[in-house]
């Protein structure tokens, strides 16, 4: 059996104008990743986005998934994202601490994305806007009981200083998970990674890992997790440099190889 698992944002799902914040979909991936399923085989996105944020960022896309891997491992569903198969939730303590200490921050954005039908924005003080959580409803502390999250993710854009202090804050939290994007950190729950989440997937399906081959496609740090478990793993010409040495291979789009593996 083989099963490819995509990262979305920055290796399928890419900005078309800088301006609006509008992104799209190479046509020639969209055709190749299809191909691989025509072929019998299981495409699975390994996201660090949630249940409603990777459906609305894929409303455009011509293609589906077999399975779900989403919030860097924290849930998944089925492909059709009707049902979901696991879930692991950050402490709500968690969730409350983080809220209040970043909410006068200038620079740092703090969302909380569920592993149910509603994301949230808590507060935004970078003077911008992020176009992966337009879709956000407002959030507050009072909200907080009332949902379960998977990921508090901490957008910090364009203050690479700020982020690296953000990050180091981050990961002196107990019990939680940390990841990291180009923009973004992301909190999770203990032990929650992309890798985590596909190996706990592999087991929901009872497919024993050395019975298939794995191929990984993903281009930032929060990708490193899941290849690290692949039988081949690719990042991009636009990865940070530490994440092209830890993958086998490095290519400009998922359709420039992704055919000879069929």
């Amino acid at each position: 059996m083989k099963i490819a698992a995509f990262d979305f944002d920055g290796t399928l799902h890419h900005p078309t104008d800088t301006d609006t914040g509008e992104h799209g979909f190479d046509p020639a991936d969209m055709a190749a990743i299809q191909a691989w399923r025509d072929a019998g085989h299981i495409a699975i996105s390994a996201t660090g986005r949630s249940r409603t944020a990777l459906e609305f960022g894929m409303r455009h896309c011509p293609i589906r998934f077999d399975y779900q891997v989403l919030s860097n491992g924290g849930s998944a569903t089925t492909g059709d994202n009707e049902r979901l198969l696991y879930s692991h939730l950050v402490d709500p303590e968690i969730v409350e601490q983080v809220v209040t200490h970043f909410a006068d921050t200038d620079g740092v954005a703090v969302f909380g994305t569920t592993i149910g039908h509603v994301d949230g924005e808590f507060s935004n003080n970078t003077q911008a806007r992020s176009s992966f959580t337009v879709n956000f409803d407002r959030m507050t502390t009072a909200d907080i009981p009332h949902h379960e999250f998977a990921v508090v993710p901490l957008w910090i854009p364009n203050d690479e200083d700020l982020r690296a202090e953000v990050y180091e804050w981050t990961r002196a939290l107990p019990h939680v998970s940390v990841a990291q994007n180009q923009d973004f950190i992301d909190i999770m729950a203990p032990g929650r990674t992309k890798g985590a989440g596909i190996q706990d997937l592999l087991q929901l399906l009872d497919v024993p890992r050395e019975d298939i081959e794995l191929y990984t496609f993903g281009d930032s740090w929060n990708d490193l997790s899941m290849h690290e478990i692949a039988d081949h793993s690719h990042s991009f010409r636009h990865s940070p440099a530490e994440v092209q040495q830890r993958t086998d291979h490095v290519i400009n789009r998922v359709a420039d190889v992704l055919p000879s593996y069929i």
